[in-house]
C-alpha cells in the first residue's frame, strides 16, 4: 500500500472526478481539505436535523455528540482505500472524530462525520469551513468486493442516525459544573443554618435571661416587698404613763394605784 501525493491526487480528482466540488487550493501536503456541509445533528439542540448555509454555522455544546455531512461528495475508486481525519486547529479545540478513519473502496457520496465535543467550551463551524482531511492509498489489486450500495448522496443523516447518539451527555466539564453548583448550593445552605442556628443561640440566652429577671421580680413582689410593706408590732404590756397634776405639777399615779379615799365621820 504506498498513499498519493499531492500530484496524483489532484490528476486523478480532475480525471475521475473524485471529489465534487474540486477546489485544487484545498489539496495540501497530499490530503484534500473537505468542508462542512449543509446538514447537522446535535441531540441537545434539536430532535431535528441542523440546515446549514453561507453564513449559517453551529455550535457543539461540550461534552456532546454531533453529526456532520460533507459539502462534497466523494468516490473512493476500487483500487483504493481512503483514510479520514480532522485537521489538528479543530482536534486541539477538543473536537474528536468518533465515527471512524477510512472510506470503503467503492465508495461514492458526502461523507459523515459523528464528532464528540471533548473540550469545555463550545465549538463552533461555519458552513463551508474546511475541517477535514482525506488521504488516497493504492490497494495491491482492484478489490473483489466493492461497496456496491447505491450512492448515498441523500438522505445522509437519517433517523436511524439520530436514534443511534440522541439523548444528552454528562462530559467531564459538565460533570465539574454541577459539582460546583452543588457545592455552592450547599455552601449556601450550611451558611443559613448556622445563621440559624447562632440566631436560635442567641434566643435561647435572651430567654433565658428574661425568665431569670422575670423570677426575680415575682419573688420580690411576693416575698420581699411585704416584709417592708408590714406595720410594726405592738408591744403585748405598753407602759402606762401617769398623768400630770395641774396644780403641783406633779405625776399623779393612776387611778387604779391610787390610795382609797379616807372616810371621815
Amino acid at each position: 500500500m504506498s498513499f498519493w501525493n499531492t500530484q496524483k491526487l489532484s490528476d486523478a480528482c480532475k480525471s475521475k472526478n473524485l471529489i465534487v466540488p474540486f477546489d485544487p487550493n484545498a489539496i495540501k501536503r497530499c490530503a484534500y481539505e473537505l468542508s462542512v456541509g449543509d446538514e447537522a445533528f446535535i441531540p441537545s439542540s434539536s430532535s431535528e436535523n441542523i440546515h446549514l448555509e453561507e453564513g449559517k454555522g453551529i455550535a457543539i455544546p461540550p461534552g456532546q455528540f454531533c453529526l456532520l455531512i460533507t459539502r462534497e461528495v466523494v468516490e473512493v475508486p476500487s483500487e483504493a482505500i481512503a483514510f479520514i481525519s480532522i485537521r489538528a486547529g479543530t482536534k486541539l479545540k477538543g473536537l474528536v472524530n468518533v465515527s471512524g478513519f477510512h472510506v470503503d473502496p467503492g465508495w461514492k457520496g458526502m461523507l459523515k462525520f459523528a464528532v464528540y465535543n471533548a473540550g469545555s467550551e463550545k465549538i463552533h463551524l461555519d458552513y463551508g469551513e474546511r475541517i477535514f482531511l482525506i488521504w488516497y492509498a493504492d490497494l495491491n489489486a482492484a478489490t473483489s468486493d466493492p461497496r456496491d450500495d447505491p450512492a448515498q448522496i441523500r438522505p445522509i443523516i437519517s433517523s436511524a442516525n439520530r436514534n443511534d447518539i440522541d439523548g444528552e451527555l454528562a462530559s467531564p466539564a459538565e460533570l465539574k459544573k454541577q459539582l460546583d453548583e452543588l457545592k455552592a448550593d450547599m455552601k449556601e445552605r450550611f451558611h443559613a443554618a448556622e445563621q440559624s442556628r447562632l440566631f436560635n443561640r442567641h434566643l435561647g440566652i435572651t430567654a433565658h435571661s428574661v425568665l431569670i429577671a422575670l423570677s426575680v421580680a415575682v419573688f420580690t413582689l411576693t416575698v420581699i416587698k411585704p416584709l417592708f410593706d408590714r406595720p410594726p408590732s405592738s408591744q403585748s404590756n405598753p407602759q402606762t404613763v401617769a398623768p400630770v397634776d395641774p396644780v403641783s405639777g406633779s405625776k399623779q399615779p393612776p387611778e387604779d394605784k391610787r390610795p382609797a379615799p379616807v372616810k371621815t365621820k
